[in-house]
This record gives C-alpha cells, sequence and structure tokens, in this order.
C-alpha cells in the first residue's frame, strides 16, 4: 500500500468553501443551539452540490467565538471562500445576516439580512446556500441543478428547535448530553411524528453510546438498528438514513456487504459530507481494501482538516499497513490537542510493542486515561507486552490482577482481554474459545481482525480462518437482483453470474452468463445508478466505464503501464484504470 505523508502540503482550491458558526445575537443565550443549527443546515446542504468542497462542522466550529480574520481562516483551512452571519432570534421573529467573503482579500461577494417570521427559516436557509451555489456555478462551472437545497423537514417549528437541540447536545461527545440529545430528539419526534431527522439523531445516539462503551453495546446496538430502520420506512431520500443504516450495518452486525451499499446511497445524495466519506474509510478498512480506504480519508480530511477523528483515521491506516512510527507520529500529535483519546493510546502503545519498545508499551498500557480522573489498564495489551518481552511472571501476575479487577466490577471487553491473557500463556485452547465468545459478542476492537497486525501470527491457522469466516456474513451463493432502468424496463439476474457492465453513454450494456451461454442487454441507466443497485465484495469499477465481477475467470493482459482484462467466453478485452490496476490485479491473482 502506497500512503502518502500526512504532512503533505495542499494548495489552496477555489472549489473550496468553509461555512463559520453563525453568532448567536439574541438577549438569549440560549439561543446558541439556534444559531449552531442553522450554521449546520447550510453546510449539510452545501454536501449535496458535487464539485464543491464543504469544510465539515468539527473544523468550521473551531474558530467558534474567536475573533480572527477570514484571510488567517482560508489559510488555516485552504479555503478560497468564507461564510460568516448572525442570528437574532425574538419570539416569532428571526433576524438572519450573512456575507459571503473571498478568503484571499476579504473582499465581501454578497452580503444578505433577512428579516423574517420563524417558520418562514428553512426558507432562508435555503436562499442563502443557493446563493453561494449560483457564485460558483458563474466562476466554476459547477452545475446549478435548480432544486431547493434546503425544503422544510417538519411544519412543527417547536419540532425542529427541539430538534436542533438534540444535535447541539449530540455534538459534544459526553455521556450526560448524549442522554440530553436523547431526550430531545424524542420529544422532537412526538410532536411530528412524521419528522425524519430526530430518528437519524436518535441512531446516531445509541452507535456512539455503544462504540464509545458508555452503554451496554448489545442494547445500545439495538437500539441504533431499530431506529435507523425506521428512518430507512419514512423517506430514502435523506442522506443521514443510509449513514443510520451504514452505521447499523456494521457496528451491529457485521454485515459488510449491506454497509457498502448503504454508503454508495448516501454518497449519492449527499457527496461532499465528510463523515460519510471517514465512515466509508473505516468500512473499507474493515473489510481489507486499505488503498481505497486511504483514498476516503484523505478527502474525509480535507473536508475536515481539523478534526482530530479524521487525523486518526489516518494514523490507523498507518498503523494496519504496518507502519508503525509515521503511526505513532499522528497519535502523539493527537494525544498532545487530547490526551484522554484512548483509541489513539490503544493502537499507539501496540504500535510500540511491534517495534519492540515495550517499556513504552507497558507504561500505556497500564493506565490509559480516560478522563482527568479516571484510568483503565488493559491487560490484554499488557499481558501480550509482558509475553513479547519474555517476562513469563508477570504475565500470569497480570492475569491475577485483572481476575481480582474483575471481582471488583472490571467488565471493560472482559472476554477480549482474556483471549488475549490465553494467548500470552500460551493456552491456545483458551485463547479460540475465548476469541469465538467475543466474535460472538461483535466485541467492537475484533471487527477489524481482519486487518490487525495482533492476529497476524494467527491468520493461516484453519480455526482462525474458519472463526472469522463464519463471524462476518458471507454473500448468498445465489442472490438475485433486480437491476432498475430509467424507464418501466429491469433486468433480474443472478449477482454470481455477472461478468461485467459497460457504460454506453446513458445506456448501460449488462452481461452475464446463463448455463454456458453469454447474455448481454442494454438498459437506459448509468453506470453510476448502477453501481449502486449490485453491491457486493467481488463487483467493482475498474475502469470509468466498467464495472467487472472479479470471481469471472479473467486472464490478465499488459503490465503496470496498462492492464486489460480478456476471456475466451466474451469478444473484447476490458480495460483498468492505470491508477487501480496494481489492486485489480493483485485481487484476481489471490482468487
Amino acid at each position: 500500500m502506497q500512503v502518502q505523508s500526512h504532512h503533505k502540503k495542499e494548495s489552496i482550491s477555489e472549489d473550496c468553501i468553509v461555512v463559520l458558526p453563525f453568532r448567536n445575537m439574541s438577549s438569549d443565550r440560549e439561543n446558541e443551539y439556534f444559531s449552531d443549527g442553522i450554521t449546520e443546515e447550510i453546510i449539510n446542504a452545501l454536501t449535496k452540490v458535487k464539485g464543491l468542497s464543504v469544510i465539515a462542522r468539527t473544523s468550521a466550529f473551531t474558530f467558534k467565538g474567536k475573533d480572527i480574520d477570514v484571510r488567517d481562516v482560508g489559510a488555516q483551512l485552504k479555503v478560497a471562500y468564507v461564510l460568516e452571519g448572525s442570528v437574532r432570534k425574538a419570539g416569532n421573529k428571526v433576524r438572519v445576516s450573512a456575507q459571503l467573503i473571498k478568503a484571499s482579500n476579504g473582499f465581501h461577494i454578497f452580503s444578505e439580512v433577512y428579516d423574517r417570521e420563524l417558520q418562514d427559516i428553512f426558507k432562508v436557509q435555503d436562499d442563502i446556500s443557493r446563493k453561494i451555489v449560483e457564485r460558483f456555478t458563474d466562476k466554476l462551472g459547477i452545475r446549478e441543478t435548480g432544486k431547493h437545497l434546503i425544503t422544510s423537514s417538519t411544519e412543527n417549528i417547536e419540532a425542529y428547535e427541539l430538534y436542533l437541540k438534540g444535535r447541539f447536545n449530540l455534538s459534544k461527545g459526553s455521556l450526560e448530553a448524549t442522554n440530553a440529545a436523547i431526550q430531545y430528539f424524542e420529544s422532537a419526534q412526538r410532536k411530528d411524528i412524521e419528522f425524519i431527522l430526530p430518528l437519524t439523531g436518535l441512531a446516531a445516539c445509541y452507535t456512539f453510546l455503544g462504540g464509545s462503551g458508555l452503554m451496554s453495546v448489545n442494547e445500545a446496538f439495538k437500539r441504533a438498528k431499530e431506529y435507523a430502520g425506521e428512518t430507512n420506512l419514512l423517506d430514502e431520500n435523506v442522506a443521514e438514513t443510509h449513514l443510520a443504516l451504514a452505521n447499523s450495518s456494521f457496528w451491529c452486525d457485521w454485515d459488510f456487504e449491506n454497509t457498502g451499499k448503504s454508503i454508495k446511497k448516501a454518497i449519492r445524495l449527499s457527496p461532499g459530507t465528510a463523515s460519510i466519506h471517514g465512515f466509508n474509510a473505516v468500512y473499507l478498512m474493515a473489510a481489507g481494501r486499505l488503498d481505497e480506504a486511504f483514498i476516503e480519508a484523505q478527502l474525509a480530511s480535507k473536508l475536515d482538516p481539523l478534526s482530530l477523528k479524521e487525523k486518526f483515521r489516518s494514523g490507523e491506516l498507518f498503523y494496519r499497513s504496518g507502519r508503525y512510527i509515521e503511526a505513532i507520529e499522528i497519535f502523539d500529535e493527537i494525544l498532545a490537542e487530547n490526551p484522554f483519546f484512548n483509541q489513539a493510546s490503544i493502537l499507539k502503545a501496540w504500535g510500540h510493542l511491534f517495534i519492540g519498545e515495550y517499556e513504552l508499551a507497558t507504561k500505556i498500557f497500564s493506565k490509559i486515561p480516560i478522563t482527568s480522573d479516571t484510568s483503565i489498564t488493559f491487560y490484554g495489551g499488557l499481558a501480550l507486552v509482558y509475553y513479547k518481552a519474555g517476562q513469563f511472571d508477570k504475565v500470569l501476575e497480570c492475569l491475577k490482577e485483572f481476575k481480582s479487577a474483575v471481582g471488583k466490577g472490571y467488565s471493560h471487553w472482559l472476554n477480549y482481554n482474556y483471549t488475549l491473557i490465553f494467548r500470552a500463556l500460551d493456552e491456545t485452547e483458551k485463547m479460540f474459545e475465548s476469541l469465538e465468545k467475543c466474535l460472538t459478542e461483535k466485541t467492537t476492537p475484533l471487527i477489524f481482525i481482519q486487518v490487525d497486525p495482533v492476529w497476524d501470527d494467527f491468520k493461516s491457522d484453519p480455526r482462525f480462518v474458519e472463526l472469522v469466516e463464519k463471524t462476518f456474513i458471507p454473500e448468498k451463493k445465489d442472490r438475485m437482483v433486480s437491476i432498475q432502468s430509467d424507464t418501466r424496463e429491469s433486468l433480474e439476474i443472478n449477482l454470481r453470474k455477472l461478468v461485467f457492465v459497460e457504460a454506453q453513454e446513458n445506456y448501460s450494456r449488462i452481461v452475464w452468463l446463463e448455463g454456458d451461454k453469454i447474455k448481454e442487454k442494454l438498459l437506459r441507466v448509468t453506470l453510476k445508478n448502477i453501481e449502486g443497485q449490485i453491491v457486493g465484495s467481488n463487483i467493482v469499477r475498474c475502469h470509468r466505464s466498467y464495472i467487472i465481477n472479479t470471481n469471472f475467470p479473467f486472464s490478465i493482459l499488459g503490465n503496470s503501464n496498462g492492464y486489460r482484462l480478456a476471456s475466451k467466453q466474451i469478444r473484447e478485452t476490458i480495460p483498468i484504470s492505470r491508477s487501480l490496476g496494481k489492486e485489480i490485479v493483485a485481487r484476481l491473482r489471490d482468487r
């Protein structure tokens, strides 16, 4: 995997914009949730515009409350344009001001003031968003769709305000604030049972609580899955719906196939959302597609350059690629800003272990900070450090201390700790028993087991292979899919029998096997549209004009300067994009 340096300098692009947090000018400071909410709505609206790069909320809100020159903001975030504004809310009246500014020289491109009734807030947000898009349409040739970017998501303005309060609290990332967010989202839903966004908020709350260990994983993910399912029933044309479904499929079910399908739909609806691309990087990483994961991680980092979460994804990719020193450098940067980012602490400790720096690994595993007055001991990691260092007596001491801690109520990754301790004791049978329990329970770290260097010594062990294969939901042997066209015509085929799909302007040529005969059909549907309908681990885009099934017995022609695929059963050869050549060829040769 050719991973580039995370210190690579980027130039400022003319298609980049940041929406700074709108200032709360209301007499009531509690109305801050409202000004923040308007800012986020405009950010989310602009992410729907293909060709426009919009800085994500996390990075934009770094400047909240700060008196900073827009030229400095532009230089720091590498953006050409800055939108800033203010909100004054009083009763049922609202005044919103907005200015679009050229970051390099502070020139005001437009300045607008809106005095409206509160129920008109969606129209105000849409008007501001559309004025920005019109600017980029004229300047950069970004195609104006003519559609509204923001429409009324609820007619009940009280429900909308409760939703904004929920989102305001969820962004704080603490247990107390998340529980408050749940109360607000539930209240918003009771006010308007057809308002979809509170349901996506509830799914996000419970995914956060389960993934961070602040709530029972099974209970949290069960609730997240239920809310994600409800969102899809209400409206499948909202990006947040598919992101909620993707999170549910990934974290709750470990179902990579449906995760990929939902992410593709989310990206199609909102191509500029950093969190969607960041999550896609996590999914691709867990699936072992590290090169693709790094591309997505780079895009997420570009859209959210000040986010520690996005920086962590890059560090994790270095770690899972065996580039431990570079990974540790990134984790050090993260921990310098947030010492309680314990995911970074854990992977940093593993990195030190793998380069033989056992004392540093021991120090970290012994005391991973959770809050300023609370820390945990990661007993499993500690035991493995002692094992690697040849300090077997300390492994036994570690087991004794762990059992004592469990007796006092310690439950952090219980079976995962036992798995690693038994491995350090060379008790392989007990290790496999505990590992199976972990996989059955879906212990979070093991979703990455296929790309986790912790398990490199066992990846060829038949028992390990069997456990992994039965844990991750396999694709059905015969999976029928119905490919829908832009007209009423459709085609139902067995996805395993697909050979390739070729783009032909607004049409797609679908080629598949029926018995031992090649069949083909031309449908009026774009290749991009088809790509979202035939998701599978073996269905990949190999070229801008071709999708292939990597299970088909293609022959590989050419070299790294240009590969092509051929077969006696098809009349033409299929090109592979040079950027994808090594990856596609490697997958075909590993069949």
